[in-house]
Formats: C-alpha cells, sequence, structure tokens
C-alpha cells in the first residue's frame, strides 16, 4: 500500500513524460523542462567527458537514512557453456583490479571491488552512503513492481 502511495506521487510529479533514456533526461534537466530526475552515474560522467560545463549536479539520495540505490552488473556461466573453464577465467579478470580500473576510468562506472582506484572525475563526485538492500530480492519482486507501477499510470 505504501509503495503504490509512493508510485502515485511519482506519476503526479512528473514533469514531464517518462524518458526512455538516462542521457535524454539529464538534457531535458539542463534545459529547464524538469527539475531532477533518477539516472546511472555513468550517462553523467559521459556527458561530462564531452561537456565540462554542463549545467546539472550529481545528488546522492537518502544519505540520511536508506543510501543510494546502486545497479550491479553480474556474470554467470550455464551449465550448457562450451568452454567453462575460459568463462570462469573472464569472470575471474573481470573482478581484477586491471578490469575494475578500466570500468571506473573509460566508463565512470564505480568499482564494485573495494579498494581499486576511482577515476579522479568519480572522486569530484564525492562519496556517498549505498543502500544495503539484498539485491536478489529484485527478480522475486520484479512482476508485483510492474504490476504497481501499470496501476499507478507510470509508463
Amino acid at each position: 500500500e505504501r509503495t503504490e502511495e509512493v508510485i502515485r506521487g511519482w506519476v503526479d510529479n512528473l514533469a514531464t513524460d517518462v524518458f526512455s533514456d538516462d542521457t535524454s533526461m539529464l538534457e531535458a534537466i539542463a534545459a529547464g523542462q524538469c527539475e531532477v530526475g533518477i539516472a546511472n552515474s555513468y550517462y553523467y560522467g559521459r556527458i561530462l567527458d564531452e561537456n565540462p560545463d554542463f549545467p546539472v549536479e550529481i545528488f546522492w539520495a537518502n544519505q540520511d537514512t536508506t543510501g543510494t540505490h546502486v545497479n550491479i552488473s553480474g556474470a554467470g556461466v550455464v551449465a550448457a557453456a562450451d568452454n567453462p573453464d575460459g568463462a570462469l577465467k573472464l569472470m575471474e579478470w573481470l573482478s581484477s583490479d586491471e578490469a575494475q580500473g578500466i570500468y571506473a576510468s573509460s566508463d565512470k562506472e564505480y568499482p564494485v571491488k573495494q579498494g581499486v582506484d576511482e577515476s579522479e572525475m568519480l572522486r569530484s563526485w564525492g562519496s556517498f552512503k549505498q543502500d544495503d538492500i539484498n539485491v536478489q530480492k529484485f527478480g522475486s519482486l520484479q512482476t508485483q513492481a510492474i504490476q504497481m507501477m501499470d496501476k499507478a499510470g507510470y509508463k
């Protein structure tokens, strides 16, 4: 019930239709079409690479309570994989300091592995408290969440 109320609040407060991508939404904020939006930080970083004077600032939500939501990228090996050993080696490399550093510097993504140096741009945004929600729950709640969003008119 509370979740549906929050979603209805989002719908009622939309300044425009929901954007299909984060870049368009960030550009709309810069143009004054809306005042705030929720975006993946790496889209913001890519825009700043092209336009360091982009007139939008990052804000870390919920710092006094639950923390900011953080997406993660995951990998796995299917049981029928032709080369499971090679797939495992790739996953091990993707989680290495080297690969995580590449993500941080070239793609403006925060390294998932602690202790890996962040890019200068990421450091310039300051530190933030991450939400510690159990991401394994996302899949089991996805259908219910979509139904609630549909019911509230979120498109």
